[in-house]
This record gives structure tokens, sequence and C-alpha cells, in this order.
């Protein structure tokens, strides 16, 4: 998961960084509240990650201003031997809890995984078979497969695909696109983007009649969503293989 990790003191920062790395998560580090929302202007996060004081506002602070730019980010504040009185400063500011510093490594990636899991966050399993409806994805082969027809993907499909289905329903952030399929590869074009997600949309058959839809969210990413069956039916033009919505609206443009 992309974690944001706002900590002013360098070598704290350092310390956690490399527990977060090790628990398999991709972090970036920020040494104040301003540069952490500055970079929220062209980036997205799963979590935030923030010490009781930022440098240059508090955590009870930044939190809202953080979820004004993405709704319900989950959020954890770091906290030095923490009184009753700051943890519930911190939990009535939007915190969904808090660790006390010095971190344990253990505990505190557990506490990441259950806010992740509470927050309907999902990465795809190590699993080497997974199956979502009529689509099973073979991991160990890198192989798909529609109905008992095998598909060929290359690996960054395969990965790209994995991505959607296992957050199917949820909207995926390109940044999170490009950290699992590109390797946090910030050189890759929105347009290559839009044509690895294309060739899924034909090589998978994703769309209405087969009982998926890949919509493009304006500006964020994608998302893939089950059609019911009773929608299946209606036309093309009412359902379309690719929808662009504004973020947090329904309005298509």
């Amino acid at each position: 998961m992309r974690i944001a990790l706002v900590e002013p003191d360098a070598s704290q920062a350092e310390i956690i960084l490399r527990l977060l790395i090790g628990g398999g998560h991709a972090c970036q580090r920020f040494s104040s509240g301003t540069a952490f929302l500055e970079a929220l202007e062209e980036d997205a996060f799963d979590l935030l990650l923030a010490t009781w004081w930022c440098g240059d506002t508090g955590a009870d602070d930044l939190i809202p201003l953080a979820r004004r730019a993405l709704p319900g980010l989950p959020a954890i504040v770091l906290m030095v031997a923490p009184h009753e009185s700051e943890i519930v400063s911190a939990l009535h500011g939007g915190a969904d809890d808090c660790i006390a510093k010095p971190v344990r490594g253990p505990e505190m990636l557990a506490r990441i995984d259950a806010l992740l899991r509470r927050a309907g966050v999902r990465r795809p399993h190590n699993r080497a078979r997974q199956v979502f409806g009529d689509y099973v994805f073979d991991s160990g082969r890198s192989r798909a497969s529609f109905r008992g027809q095998t598909i060929t993907l290359t690996p960054k499909e395969f990965r790209f695909a994995l991505l959607l289905f296992t957050n199917a329903s949820r909207p995926v952030s390109r940044a999170r696109i490009l950290e699992t399929v590109w390797n946090l590869n910030r050189d890759v074009r929105s347009r290559t983007l839009d044509t690895h997600a294309s060739r899924l949309r034909s090589k998978l058959q994703l769309s209405p009649e087969h009982g998926w839809r890949l919509a493009t969210l304006y500006g964020f990413g994608y998302q893939l969503d089950r059609v019911p069956a009773s929608t299946r039916a209606m036309s093309g033009e009412e359902y379309p293989d690719s929808v662009v919505y504004h973020v947090g609206s329904e309005e298509k443009l």
C-alpha cells in the first residue's frame, strides 16, 4: 500500500520507513504538513501516518485538510508517551488510531493492516490462482482465462487486471497503478496507462453484457464494477465500456 509519512525528525522517519518497506508497503516521507498537502495536488495515498506535531501544524488539523483532497483517507497518529487528552484530541480530530513512539514494528504493521482492512483497501493476494466470476488468474504462470478460454496478457496487463479485479467496486488511483504495475516509474505517461486500460477492456471483454464495466475516473484512475444481470440487456449507449466521472461525483462528463 502507498503510505504517506509526515515526520519532521529524519532519524525517526528512517526507522519507520525501514519498517514499512519491510512490511511490503511503499512509503513517501514528508518533513511537514504543508509539503504533504502540496503533494496531494498531484498524488494519492492509501493511508496517512503522521506524527502528533508535523513541524508546522498538528496532526488533528492536518487530517481534515488531507481528507478534503482524499475523502475517507485512513489516518494514524504517532505520539511520544501520549497523555489521554492528546489521544482523545487526535481521535476527535479524525485519527482512526494512535500509536506510541518509539514504534514497535510488528504492532505498527498489524495496526496498519487492520485499519486498511476496515477501510476496504485491498492488495492482490499471493495465491497462485484467483477466481472472479468467469475470470481465472493464475499468478504462477501469469495467465488469465475467461470462460475456459486462455487470454494472452503481457506481464504489465496481468498485474493491472489483477489489481482491478482484487479491488472491484473500489476506485484505484493512477499512483497506485503505477506502483503496482510499473514499480513506481513516475515517467509513465497518462496515454500509456489509458492504452493498457483500453487493451484490458478488449482482451478481457470487460463490457456490461459480460457482467463487468471498467470506468475511467477523471483525474484519478479507474474502477471496475460488476454489472447486475438485470441491467445487462441495456444498450451500449446507456452502459458504455468506459465512463468518465468527476472524482466523488456521479455526474458523467
